[in-house]
């Protein structure tokens, strides 16, 4: 637990430092001055870490990550019998892309993303005013790929969205920039400073863990690039092209896949050669990640000592057909809870709350109806490990995965035609997952496709790479297809509206 320990006291001693820093740095009499802040490394990534950890409200079940999961076919939110999860409809409504402008997790998700963005520019604002250094321009470079990361994330789910890059301007006049116009500031933003950053890995340098370095960049530059066609609406390969580029440079920094899938979401798993970049969470330093309590019974609270705690929630889960993807040796399927539960003593079988007359807990795959579903529809997930007795997980939640890398150069590859190469790209993945490769025969690019699922479920991928293969708006349990596509962008807020009269909304809502 190490470099999680350097992270989390880096960004406590920033949340203490930053509120007294322009205090200090006003008074040339206080031991912190203008030149002693720009010349020292350490200070300067006190307060840099202490932006990090706006990162921990991402796996809220109503920020970017999980609502945009919520949208597709990985993650269903059914009403329960008893009334839980009705909530006006907000859960299922994402699920059956009847989303609107009021709709409060997409607006949620929005003010997280501008709401980091905005400590970011005020942290900038600070850095900028010191001094100019080795070390400012370092921590300047850091925080704007940090910032490219949440406008990608706006970008991908929005659209055109505002470009708020200074404390200087307005929030409440500026317009809408268009997704190309923000596609391109992110690839000059990306390519100028990601270069810049350190080169070392979390394993060679333990300073870098859950921090963005160089192949952090790299990676986003990866995404950007993969996703360039649904961005910009251009319909050529170079998107594809850079994007192997940069999944070729990842491959020479010294990350491997794990041997065990799930080793990279247990609570130790800041020893990963295979995350990237990852948010830190502590269930008592930096809580949040609570994802098994939000998908767990509630009557499992007995098994994982949560009596106390006031949950699990019994609500996220998956559905069959996703459940389907995965046969029975796929080593990534030990991530889903299904089948009988029992007690903490191993024996006891625990039952239902009563609101379905207190049948046998057993998790099945089927989910019998989108807002009165019995409290034992639908697997759990339970990848993450779960820290017994306390809401909030150990676990670091992976954001960039070099699994994720492999894949998206396998989908480059097939793209341009590679197709037996592409498949050397995706053998690592399904080996450690313990399945054989594809035959060339039986692989097409929707193979891929199901692989991202079964690789990556839950960790806020699946909404773009269901548009980018064009599946998005595809019929599913509950729900027909969608009758054009304008769900693939989420509405402006309509409370953003209100705060913006200059901002326009997205067509179709």
């Amino acid at each position: 637990m190490k470099r999680k320990h350097l992270l989390l006291t880096a960004a406590v001693v920033a949340g203490l430092g930053l509120g007294s820093c322009k205090k200090e740095l006003n008074q040339t009499r206080d031991s912190v001055t203008p030149t002693s802040a720009s010349n020292s490394a350490a200070y300067l990534q006190s307060i840099v870490l202490g932006t990090y950890t706006k990162l921990q409200g991402l796996t809220a079940n109503n920020a970017m990550l999980l609502t945009s999961e919520e949208t597709t076919d990985a993650l269903i939110v059914p009403g329960r019998i008893g009334g839980d999860w009705a909530d006006g409809g907000v859960w299922q409504q994402l699920w059956l892309h009847t989303y609107g402008p009021g709709h409060s997790n997409i607006s949620g998700a929005w003010d997280n993303a501008y709401g980091t963005i905005g400590a970011i520019n005020i942290t900038l604002n600070l850095l900028q005013g010191l001094p100019q250094t080795s070390s400012t321009a370092y921590s300047i470079a850091e925080l704007k790929v940090l910032r490219a990361y949440f406008y990608f994330l706006l970008v991908t789910n929005y659209g055109n969205v505002p470009l708020l890059t200074s404390t200087d301007q307005d929030a409440s006049t500026i317009k809408n920039s268009s997704a190309t116009d923000v596609y391109n500031f992110l690839i000059t933003e990306l390519t100028t400073n990601g270069p810049t950053l350190s080169a070392k890995t979390a394993s060679q340098d333990a300073s870098q863990y859950g921090r963005l370095n160089k192949w952090g960049a790299y990676f986003l530059l990866a995404k950007m690039y993969l996703n360039k066609n649904v961005i910009t609406g251009s319909t050529d390969n170079t998107g594809y092209t850079n994007c192997s580029r940069y999944c070729d440079s990842i491959a020479t920094a010294g990350y491997t896949l794990q041997s065990d899938f799930l080793s990279n979401f247990a609570s130790s798993n800041t020893n990963s050669t295979e995350n990237i970049f990852v948010i830190p969470y502590d269930h008592i330093n930096a809580p949040g990640l609570q994802i098994q309590m939000m998908s767990f019974h509630y009557n499992q609270a007995e098994k994982y000592n949560w009596s106390t705690t006031g949950g699990p929630w019994n609500g996220f889960t998956t559905t069959a057909d996703y459940y389907s993807k995965y046969n029975n040796s796929d080593a990534r399927k030990a991530g889903w809870q299904a089948g009988p539960q029992y007690a903490a003593n191993g024996t006891t079988p625990l039952t239902t709350r009563g609101s379905d007359s207190s049948l046998a807990l057993n998790f099945r795959p089927q989910i019998t109806n989108l807002y009165t579903a019995s409290e034992r529809d639908g697997v759990r997930q339970q990848k993450w490990q779960l820290t017994p007795g306390f809401q909030s997980q150990d676990a670091d939640y992976a954001l960039f995965r070099y699994a994720d890398v492999l894949l998206m150069k396998a989908e480059c590859e097939y793209r341009a035609g590679n197709v037996a190469n592409a498949l050397n790209y995706t053998a690592p993945v399904r080996t450690r997952a313990k399945v054989a490769n594809f035959t060339q025969g039986a692989f097409a690019l929707d193979s891929i496709l199901a692989e991202r699922g079964r690789e990556l479920a839950w960790e806020g991928w699946r909404r773009q790479d269901l548009i980018r293969y064009g599946h998005f708006g595809d019929a599913k349990q509950f729900k027909t297809a969608d009758g054009d596509r304008h769900t693939q962008l989420f509405p402006i807020p309509q409370s953003a509206l209100q705060k913006n009269r200059n901002l326009t909304q997205n067509p179709g809502y």
